[in-house]
């Protein structure tokens, strides 16, 4: 892969992770400031607070953390490469984790969610339409989650090829492939 394409996937990788890094800021925020505030209340009453908030503000800030890091030299190229790939594929696992799980009933016993749009998708069936449903009637989640997963795939991709990163006589076998190819 050439400097000029890498820079770009660079840039692009970096745009996904902030406006990741955004939406979780843009959710969380608000929330955990409103938990935090009521935390006494909600723990008297016997009632776990939603977690999400808290995960949500802490998960931004290690994105944002991330090229921070890289541009003053802390984090080298190939381990905030595999760790973007690593923290986007988490967000979406762990968006799949909550729907799966009945959007946190097990955090309280005897809790059962209530479905949305009247479907009943929580009461059966397999996890795979159950999330292919949240992805078609959440827009916004569906963006954000498809935003991950390209993020993801532009990782591993810098991760594979660039030059940055790859070894010197591996990098020569790369360039010559590369340049006898039409």
């Amino acid at each position: 892969m050439d400097r000029r394409t890498t820079k770009i996937l660079r840039g692009v990788v970096a745009a996904l992770v902030f406006a990741t890094a955004a939406f979780h800021l843009w959710w969380g925020l608000p929330r955990s400031i409103i938990y935090a505030q009521a935390m006494s209340g909600l723990l008297g009453q016997g009632l776990p607070p939603d977690p999400r908030p808290f995960l949500f503000v802490a998960f931004a800030a290690v994105l944002l953390a991330g090229p921070y890091l890289v541009t003053r030299g802390v984090v080298g190229l190939r381990n905030a490469y595999i760790a973007g790939t690593l923290l986007m594929v988490a967000s979406i696992a762990g968006w799949v984790f909550w729907h799966a799980t009945g959007h946190g009933a097990f955090l309280v016993e005897g809790f059962s969610a209530p479905s949305s749009g009247g479907g009943g998708h929580h009461h059966g069936g397999s996890t795979v339409l159950l999330i292919l449903d949240h992805f078609n009637t959440e827009p916004v989640e569906s963006g954000l989650k498809t935003l991950e997963a390209i993020a993801a795939a532009l990782f591993v991709t810098l991760l594979w090829k660039d030059p940055a990163i790859i070894p010197d006589e591996q990098r020569e076998n790369v360039e010559s492939t590369a340049s006898s190819e039409p």
